[in-house]
């Protein structure tokens, strides 16, 4: 029987460590579109267990969002130019220290 915690191996190659994939779900912890500490440290939580990570939906355009949250200034994130990269370029840091396979979507 095969365990939550095995290796997977897909077709193409890739691995993830575990059967276990954190699915995208809206944080809402943008500040003015941009990652904050928050939306970093929300991402390591969930690379301790999770094999595979899906970060949240994000604007690819100042038309197309944000979202805005139960907080004041606290909303979708977004990635309409590069002034976005650094955030993301920390998650992708993160995740891949504890070697999780990351998609961004």
């Amino acid at each position: 029987m095969r365990n939550l915690t095995d290796k997977v191996t897909f077709r193409h190659g890739a691995t993830i460590s575990t059967r276990t994939a954190q699915s995208p779900m809206l944080t809402n912890s943008g500040l003015d579109e941009k990652i904050t500490q928050d939306t970093v440290d929300y991402y390591n939580m969930r690379s301790q267990s999770a094999g595979m990570v899906i970060v949240e939906y994000t604007s690819v355009s100042p038309n197309g969002g944000p979202s805005r949250s139960w907080a004041p200034n606290r909303e979708q994130l977004a990635i309409y130019n590069d002034n976005f990269v650094p955030g993301f370029k920390k998650i992708a840091e993160g995740l891949k220290k504890m070697e999780i396979r990351q998609f961004f979507s």
